[in-house]
């Protein structure tokens, strides 16, 4: 039995980095349309995971989905979660997705686990890291820097300016960051569900003012069908379904094996990527590539507590 749920939830993680890694390319594809802004885009994804939330919070059995009573004191909290993972993380990553090529976005989107730990022994509870992990910033943050430096515009693949959105991207992951660090307490308390209801409200009306003129002038009416994909893709899919996956996999899979299937987007990204004709890779993109990928694992041994999600 014990087998069987390990084997449920690794599937669970590895379906779930799959379409994150796809939703990379998809979401350029959708802002090549030119239909609506990456900022609009992380508007209907937070309103349609809300939506989607609490559907599942009303008309599921208590068995499926517990419901809990959050306590007073982490209400600020959760507001803070909202504001800064769901709106930081996802505005960010989705309006730098418009300026730089997807692979490069999945890969320094993959870099939360560097600045968990340097966020965390600066201002939190991780004692100062041994030099292994020190080392495994330091090549993680060279390897960023070649991204961000070496990547040039390709106006026939409309990427405009590479460097703000790897830049944004890279930012995203900062917000990424600061929610694992200062989360740690109030995720041993509730549910993943529970956590990401919340947050994903919170994020909706946060950013709902500020966007709603925005998608009430998208021309839904005359939408491609390739445009409605994408976007059911992103707001279900890559929004919605992701994450109740990883929740699924939180009950069997170890949080270090969790944070480890993130390795799996970069490769689903650049291999959809350069199918579909939206990537190419070049000798500074592997080396940046794989000096992220060894900064990320001397960070993460033995630093069981750092996930990241897109």
């Amino acid at each position: 039995m014990k087998n069987r749920k390990f084997v449920i939830g690794l599937i669970a993680l590895v379906v779930a980095n799959v379409i994150w890694g796809l939703m990379a390319p998809i979401i350029k594809g959708l802002l090549n349309m030119d239909v609506m802004s990456g900022m609009t885009v992380s508007a209907l994804r937070i309103m349609g995971g809300t939506i989607l939330f609490w559907l599942i919070n009303f008309l599921a059995p208590a068995k499926m989905v517990k419901r809990e009573k959050v306590q007073k004191k982490d209400w600020l909290m959760l507001v803070f979660g909202g504001i800064v993972y769901i709106v930081g993380t996802m505005a960010l990553t989705n309006i730098g997705a418009e300026y730089t090529y997807p692979v490069d976005a999945v890969v320094c989107c993959s870099t939360a686990p560097l600045f968990a730990l340097a966020c965390g022994a600066i201002f939190y509870y991780h004692k100062f890291p041994a030099f292994t992990k020190i080392l495994g910033v330091l090549l993680g943050l060279f390897g960023v820097l070649i991204f961000i430096f070496t990547t040039e515009d390709n106006p026939a693949m409309h990427v405009s300016n590479p460097f703000i959105g790897d830049i944004l991207c890279v930012i995203s992951q900062i917000c990424n960051a600061v929610y694992l660090v200062f989360f740690v307490e109030i995720t041993s308390r509730y549910t993943a569900f529970t956590m990401m209801k919340w947050m994903f409200t919170f994020a909706c009306v946060a950013i709902l003012p500020f966007t709603i003129t925005d998608v009430m002038a998208v021309p839904w009416a005359t939408l491609s069908g390739e445009a409605v994909f994408d976007l059911t893709y992103i707001v279900i899919l890559a929004s919605f379904v992701c994450y109740l996956l990883i929740s699924l996999a939180q009950h069997s899979v170890t949080p270090t094996l969790i944070a480890m299937g993130n390795y799996i987007q970069p490769l689903t990204a650049a291999i959809a990527s350069i199918i579909i004709g939206m990537a190419v890779i070049t000798v500074y993109n592997i080396i940046a590539t794989a000096l992220i990928f060894i900064g990320v694992i001397l960070v993460q041994r033995n630093t069981g507590k750092l996930q990241t999600k897109v």
